[in-house]
């Protein structure tokens, strides 16, 4: 009897958790295909200081999404990210990177699926690896934060606050791999 119970409670236990899992994760309502564009870097003022790619493609049940940017002066950088868009949205990979002239300067990565992050600069020749914690669905780098946006964007109109997770690194006081909350909300139209 006192087994039975136990193992009714731990059922129970192991369905709430898998409800509440599925709960955070993105639900893809906005399926993301191929798309390549030119778009061009400006500062605040309009000005054009880069020339810039966008490229997206779906291989298998991957998309991929590669965005570079060309500097006149020589330096140029390089954003890459996998996703899988199944019922959930899920970020596997992403990295960036700077080339001086065609030189690595720097470079960053993540690995969504095995949970480590890395960083490589040139000029300080430091290179570090860590364990980083993601929470699958609900952990995004980079252009990953579009993808989940624009599949929350009506959740968001109508008022829900919500919270994901960023992939980040910091220089100061380590150079290391970091992953912090974002608080996400619609602050209604700006005229």
């Amino acid at each position: 009897m006192f087994a039975k119970g136990r193992s009714i409670g731990l059922f129970a236990s192991v369905a709430v958790l898998c409800i509440a899992a599925s709960t955070f994760a993105i639900k893809v309502t906005e399926q993301a295909g191929a798309a390549h564009g030119y778009p061009g870097l400006c500062d605040i003022n309009g000005k054009k200081l880069a020339d810039g790619e966008f490229r997206q493609w779906v291989e298998g049940d991957h998309l991929y999404v590669v965005i570079s940017y060309k500097f006149p002066n020589g330096q140029s950088f390089e954003e890459k990210a996998r996703f899988r868009q199944e019922s959930e949205l899920m970020q596997e990979q992403w990295s960036w990177k700077e080339l001086t002239k065609g030189t690595l300067q720097r470079e960053f990565t993540a690995d969504f699926l095995s949970g480590i992050g890395t960083a490589h600069v040139r000029k300080d020749n430091k290179d570090v690896s860590e364990k980083i914690e993601i929470e699958p669905g609900r952990t995004f780098a980079g252009f990953g934060f579009t993808m989940a946006l624009s599949n929350l964007r009506k959740r968001l109109i109508h008022g829900e606050q919500l919270q994901l997770k960023a992939v980040g690194f910091s220089p100061f006081p380590t150079l290391k791999p970091q992953v912090v909350t974002v608080t996400i909300s619609y602050g209604g139209l700006q005229h």
